[in-house]
C-alpha cells in the first residue's frame, strides 16, 4: 500500500522532472535556429555567392532568418569577400527567452569563414580531387598570403575572440 508521503513524493518527482523536460525544450527552440542557420551560412551561402553579389546574399540570409522567425536587420549580417575566392559571414542576433517567470535574452554570433570554390572544381568536388595542393596552387597570390597569415590557432582566437 503506498503512504500519502510516497504518493507525495511521486507527484514532486514527476513535477520535477515535467519543469525539466520544459526548461530544455525551451533552451532546445533558439539553439535548434541557430544549427539551422549555421548551416545555411556554411552551404548555401557560399553556392548561392558564387552567382550573386554581397547585397543578395545578404537578403537571402535575411529571409531564410525570417522563415526561421528570427530578427534580422541588414546591420547584423557582415559579409566579406576577400579576392572573390575566401568568404566570411557574421551574423549577431538576439533572442528573447521566457521560461515561466524568468526572462532574458540568448546573444548569438554564428560565423563562417572558407573558401569559395571548394565545392566545385571544374565539375569536380573536392573529395574526388586526389591532390588538395593542386586545389590551392589555383588561388591568387594575395589570397595565398591571406592564408598563410591565418594559422588554425590564430584564426581560432580570432573567431572566438568577439
Amino acid at each position: 500500500m503506498v503512504t500519502i508521503m510516497e504518493l507525495y513524493r511521486r507527484k514532486l518527482f514527476l513535477l520535477g522532472f515535467l519543469l525539466l523536460v520544459y526548461v530544455a525544450f525551451s533552451f532546445w527552440i533558439p539553439y535548434s535556429k541557430l544549427w539551422f542557420i549555421r548551416d545555411i551560412m556554411q552551404t548555401q551561402s557560399r553556392l548561392f555567392f558564387a552567382t550573386r553579389s554581397t547585397s543578395e546574399l545578404r537578403n537571402y540570409l535575411i529571409q531564410k532568418a525570417e522563415a526561421l522567425d528570427i530578427a534580422l536587420e541588414p546591420k547584423d549580417v557582415t559579409i566579406k569577400n576577400i579576392n572573390g575566392e575566401i568568404l566570411y559571414i557574421e551574423l549577431q542576433y538576439d533572442v528573447p527567452l521566457d521560461i515561466l517567470f524568468y526572462h532574458t535574452t540568448l546573444h548569438f554570433e554564428p560565423k563562417t569563414f572558407g573558401l569559395i570554390r571548394e565545392f566545385d572544381m571544374g565539375g569536380k568536388y573536392l573529395e574526388e580531387i586526389k591532390d588538395p595542393y593542386q586545389y590551392l596552387a589555383e588561388l591568387s597570390d594575395s589570397t595565398k598570403r591571406f592564408l598563410q597569415t591565418r594559422t588554425f590557432r590564430k584564426y581560432f582566437m580570432d573567431f572566438f575572440s568577439k
